[in-house]
C-alpha cells in the first residue's frame, strides 16, 4: 500500500469517445461535458415497514474522475476524464416507522462498474478497457436504529463500504472498512425563556478504528504495467485519505 503523506504526482488530463478503443492524452484546460443515459427500474412501499428496492443500468461518456495533484505542498484540482464508463448493479432499503419509539432501518448496494476505453500513455496504451472503474466498491451496506420519545432520543449506524480501486488499472485499491457512530441526547420542553433546549452526545468512529477513507489523487497504474503495443509503462502511486481516530463533541442548543 501506498503511502498516504502528500507528495508531488503528475497529473494528466485524458479525453475520448467511448466505447472506441483508445484515448488520447490532452493538455486542455477545460473538460469536455459529462453525461449519461440510464435505466432504472424499482419498486416502493410505504407502510408501517417502508421497502424501496432498484436495478439500475448507465452509460456514462466522458466520465470526469474527481482527483488532485499536489504543488509545492499544495493540494490542487486535477480531474481526469477517463472516456467511457459503464455502471450497473442494485440497491434497496428497508425501514420501520416508530414502533414504540424505535426506528430500525437497512440498506445495501451491489455495484459493478467498469472502464470501456484503454487509455494512451506516451506512444503506447494502458490496457484498461474492461478494469472495474476507480472508487467503485462492489458492496456497501448500512444498518442503523433510532429512538426517539420526544424527550429522550439517539441512533446508531454502521456501515460497510467494500474495496475499492485507486488506479485505473486496477493495480491498488483502498481495503475495506466498517464504521460504527452513536448520537445520545435529551429534548427538554421549556426552561424559563428557553424553547426546547437540547443536550446532544456524537461519538464518531467508535473502536477508533484507523482506515483510509478515500483516494486524494487518482493513478492510471500504480505498477509498470506491459502497454498494447508492448511497451512498459511506469506506474505511480496514488494517494489517499486518512480517517481520523475516535471523535466525542457534545452540544447544547434551544430556539427562543
Amino acid at each position: 500500500m501506498a503511502s498516504v503523506v502528500p507528495s508531488a504526482v503528475n497529473s494528466i488530463i485524458l479525453n475520448g469517445p467511448p466505447g472506441r478503443g483508445h484515448l488520447t492524452a490532452s493538455k486542455q484546460s477545460s473538460l469536455k461535458g459529462e453525461y449519461a443515459i440510464g435505466e432504472e427500474i424499482g419498486y416502493r412501499h410505504y407502510s408501517t415497514v417502508n421497502v424501496a428496492v432498484s436495478l439500475f443500468n448507465y452509460n456514462i461518456t466522458n466520465n470526469q474522475i474527481t482527483s488532485s495533484q499536489y504543488i509545492n505542498g499544495i493540494p490542487l484540482p486535477s480531474p481526469i476524464e477517463a472516456g467511457g464508463k459503464t455502471s450497473r448493479g442494485a440497491q434497496g432499503e428497508i425501514g420501520l416507522r416508530p414502533w414504540h419509539h424505535w426506528s430500525p432501518y437497512v440498506s445495501a448496494q451491489y455495484l459493478h462498474a467498469t472502464t470501456d476505453n484503454n487509455i494512451q500513455k506516451g506512444s503506447d496504451f494502458l490496457p484498461t478497457r474492461g478494469k472495474i472503474a476507480v472508487q467503485s466498491p462492489e458492496f456497501a451496506a448500512a444498518v442503523g436504529i433510532a429512538y426517539d420519545d420526544g424527550s429522550i432520543f439517539g441512533n446508531f449506524n454502521f456501515n460497510y463500504v467494500g474495496s475499492q480501486y485507486s488506479a485505473i488499472m486496477d493495480d491498488e485499491k483502498v481495503p475495506a472498512y466498517e464504521t460504527a457512530n452513536i448520537t445520545l441526547g435529551y429534548r427538554m420542553r421549556k426552561l424559563w425563556f428557553a424553547e426546547h433546549p437540547q443536550f446532544q452526545l456524537n461519538i464518531v468512529n467508535i473502536g477508533a478504528k484507523n482506515y483510509l477513507s478515500g483516494v486524494q489523487s487518482i493513478s492510471t497504474n500504480a505498477k509498470p504495467t506491459r502497454g498494447v503495443n508492448g511497451s512498459t509503462i511506469a506506474g505511480s502511486s496514488p494517494l489517499y485519505l486518512s480517517a481520523g481516530g475516535l471523535a466525542v463533541v457534545a452540544s447544547l442548543s434551544t430556539g427562543f
